[in-house]
């Protein structure tokens, strides 16, 4: 009335005869609207997406870990073979050393024998040994580190592993020194093939060394049987 806009005209183009510019004023319809409450707001993120990763896209907790069950079952039944060639032997990884380290410690504490520090301590010197002898008697090339050592000696402990429990079984007696004479010539030769394989695949000749780099190997080996008999 009178020029004044009433409440029936909001959300309407007022009229542009109001009075004091309120001819401009432009009211937004608030009446509710079922389409637009399913609707989401847009934004730009510049290139990102927010989007989660799920758990099935996620890699193996072994995977993530480094250890590769396949190898280290491969590279244990190349401890067992009767081959020349040793398949896997040239992954040099810790984990399957690991198992069989604490395997051969845990065989012993069965027998009442604790020895875990000293078979651990036992195999660290012995590869850091083995290391500098083998890249000696081999000259410039062989680069055979302590890391190679530490897993060509882990996965050779396996026979040693079957003569403590042997020993446990049977006790002191002929066919338990005989089954640690037979375990000392097996890991002594496997030792000196996957060191006689690695060489091979940087170019190095060694078989007419491989007697005398499985040498020092027996002495190690032999240690570690005197643990079962004693």
């Amino acid at each position: 009335m009178n020029g004044q806009p009433s409440w029936s005209d909001y959300g309407q183009q007022p009229s542009q005869g109001g009075r004091g510019g309120q001819g401009n004023l432009n009211f937004v319809s608030t009446s509710f609207e079922p389409g637009r409450a399913q609707s989401q707001p847009t934004y730009n993120t510049g290139g990102y997406t927010s989007a989660t990763t799920s758990f099935d896209d996620e890699p193996p907790l072994l995977e993530e870990l480094g250890i590769d069950i396949k190898s280290i079952f491969k590279k244990t039944g190349a401890v067992f073979s009767f081959g020349s060639t040793a398949d896997g032997s040239l992954d040099s990884d810790l984990s399957g050393p690991i198992v069989f380290v604490f395997g051969l410690g845990f065989s012993h504490m069965l027998a009442g024998k604790v020895l875990f520090g000293l078979i651990i301590g036992w195999t660290i010197i012995t590869s850091l040994g083995m290391s500098w002898l083998v890249n000696m008697l081999v000259g410039p090339g062989g680069d055979i580190g302590m890391h190679a050592c530490c897993s060509i000696l882990g996965y050779c402990l396996v026979p040693q592993i079957f003569l403590a429990l042997f020993c446990l079984l049977v006790g002191k007696s002929i066919a338990c020194s005989a089954l640690a004479l037979f375990s000392i010539l097996w890991s002594t030769r496997v030792a000196s093939r996957f060191v006689t394989v690695r060489l091979k695949a940087k170019h190095i000749p060694v078989e007419e060394q491989r007697s005398l780099l499985a040498y020092p190997w027996l002495l190690v080996f032999s240690m570690f049987a005197l643990l079962s008999l004693y």
